[in-house]
């Protein structure tokens, strides 16, 4: 294979359901854990004829820490027989702060993992308690310790922007998790789906959210705060040690592809993207079946689909887009592709065009989304041109 992808393993179980959390998870059907972990390791064989290099893989929830190290290391040694997995792999697990303690951990490590990401999302018991958090501050904090004495590089995962939280408890908590000394920091800013209790509670006024000027003073807190502790920012939302960005988040972002298995898994590979059902007994029946899940989704993207999707990721991280390699993917110059809007951004400085890529300005990150959809439409026109070109003519 010319170029390596990413797998992606999705453990659905979680013991409560967080009330802001909108991913594919269920707090029930414990009892079909060991048959669920057997049907992903047939879902992975399906695979073992294509031959892939496999950079990262990533246990994903749900909650993956529910499960034993016996059980990470059964789905890891299927993973190494099925793909090439290079021997410098990383293999990152999710915990919940509340559910390993330090044996376990040293025997996730003993399975095969080699990163933990940690979802702690506040440091204050209160929010922890509106968020629905089972662990306490306590426990994340020892959680930190633990990872680090049983020899791991860590993530942790922080939200801002949390119901009626001021800018200085914000800069309380990136002190608290600069001081817990983890390798990487996520920190996002709370988004929520009205389907969803919080998401409902704010539609009605129950909850209320902070003003674009205060969360634009927390995210600003943010970069300055991370960057003076020695962090590097590599994406909208996350921040690492040198050397310690996460290689498969990058897979994203970089629009490589993955490979995921598992009840409600997503997949971009072989120039299709799929999701699979995220119905527990029906993912389960489908793979016993024909070995392959029943998809919920599936798509091939088409060219328009492929340079906005290739645009929207790569903006989000800091290097940006590169030049050349949009032009060696579609055969086309992005600065044309992007025309006057992109041009005008870029005298405006929203947009930096140099050193071969394109890249939001640091200081504009917080509204990606907005020139994101300024600039659709410039790409839009353009595919629509080459189209109508390609059709008209001679042949």
């Amino acid at each position: 294979m010319t170029s390596s992808i990413a797998l992606y393993i999705h453990f659905p179980f979680c013991l409560s359901i967080c009330p802001y959390c909108d991913f594919d998870r269920q707090a029930t059907g414990f009892d079909r854990i060991d048959v669920y972990l057997r049907t992903v390791e047939r879902e992975m064989a399906r695979y073992a004829e294509a031959g892939e290099q496999v950079h990262s893989i990533f246990f994903g929830g749900g909650t993956p820490s529910l499960m034993t190290p016996a059980q990470v290391y059964d789905l890891l040694d299927a993973a190494h027989t099925i793909f090439d997995v290079l021997p410098d792999a990383e293999i990152t697990l999710e915990c919940n702060p509340g559910d390993a303690d330090l044996q376990k951990l040293r025997g996730f490590k003993a399975a095969g993992a080699n990163r933990l990401s940690f979802g702690i999302q506040s440091l204050d018991d209160a929010f922890l308690k509106m968020l629905g958090r089972r662990h306490t501050s306590a426990e994340a904090r020892q959680a930190a310790t633990w990872a680090r004495q049983a020899g791991f590089p860590f993530n942790l995962d922080f939200m801002f922007g949390l119901p009626d939280q001021s800018l200085e408890h914000w800069q309380q908590t990136l002190d608290e998790a600069v001081g817990l000394d983890p390798h990487h920091l996520s920190c996002y800013l709370l988004t929520l789906d009205e389907r969803v209790p919080m998401g409902r509670d704010v539609a009605r006024g129950r909850l209320v959210l902070p003003d674009d000027d205060l969360l634009a003073g927390m995210y600003a807190a943010t970069r300055s705060r991370l960057a003076a502790a020695g962090y590097e920012q590599y994406e909208i939302s996350n921040w690492a040690r040198p050397g310690h960005a996460s290689r498969h988040n990058l897979t994203y972002w970089r629009d490589g592809a993955w490979i995921g298995v598992g009840a409600g898994a997503a997949s971009a590979y072989d120039g299709r993207r799929w999701k699979n059902t995220p119905v527990l007994e029906r993912y389960i029946a489908s793979v016993e079946a024909d070995g392959q899940a029943l998809r919920v989704e599936d798509e091939r993207p088409d060219r328009l689909t492929q340079m906005i999707d290739h645009v929207t990721l790569g903006l989000r991280l800091r290097e940006g887009v590169s030049l050349d390699g949009f032009a060696a993917r579609f055969g086309d110059n992005l600065t044309e592709v992007i025309g006057e809007t992109g041009a005008w951004l870029t005298s405006q400085a929203f947009l930096e065009n140099g050193g071969g890529r394109l890249r939001v300005a640091a200081e504009h990150q917080l509204i990606t989304n907005e020139i994101l959809v300024r600039l659709e439409e410039p790409i839009a026109a353009y595919v629509r041109r080459e189209t109508s070109a390609s059709q008209i003519a001679p042949r």
